[in-house]
């Protein structure tokens, strides 16, 4: 199956071919789809690959640590749970804006913000910078987590 598009100016150079103003792309498949489902079914599958990226560099997947078989699924399903736990904040917690941000990005503008941690009256208390844009984000979130109910165990 082929596919044609008109380009964009400032799009990239295509991996397969341009010709004129228009972008080819082309799939080869033994699927019994329509074209419209074979386009969808890997344009859906190109997706994965930022997701494999950030777990290679966000998530500490690029080496796996031993050779036993045990000790590596459960270095991968501790990886998976971190990926879930963030995925879930994210998706619970943070402005909507926030919600497609990889871990990297997140920590630039949430994990890396300057603070202190104090105790007065013997309660541990995080002190942030008296900013705008920082007070606006904590009180959202801080709404979003509290409207959060336990799970029933």
């Amino acid at each position: 199956m082929v596919a044609r598009r008109k380009m964009e100016e400032a799009e990239p150079e295509p991996t397969l071919f341009a010709l004129d103003r228009y972008l080819y792309r082309a799939w080869f498949t033994n699927l019994s789809l329509t074209p419209a489902g074979v386009w969808n079914f890997y344009e859906g599958r190109a997706g994965m690959e930022p997701r494999i990226r950030e777990l290679r560099e966000d998530y500490a997947l690029r080496k796996i640590p031993t050779r036993a078989f045990a000790a590596n699924a459960l270095y991968l399903e501790i990886i998976r749970l971190a990926y879930n736990l963030v995925t879930a904040f994210q998706w619970t917690c943070l402005p909507e804006g926030w919600q497609s941000l990889t871990l990297s990005k997140l920590r630039h503008r949430l994990f890396w913000l300057p603070g202190a941690l104090t105790r007065p009256q013997n309660r541990p208390a995080l002190r942030l910078p008296n900013r705008p844009a920082i007070q606006e984000w904590t009180t959202h979130i801080l709404r979003q987590v509290h409207r959060l109910k336990p799970l029933d165990g």
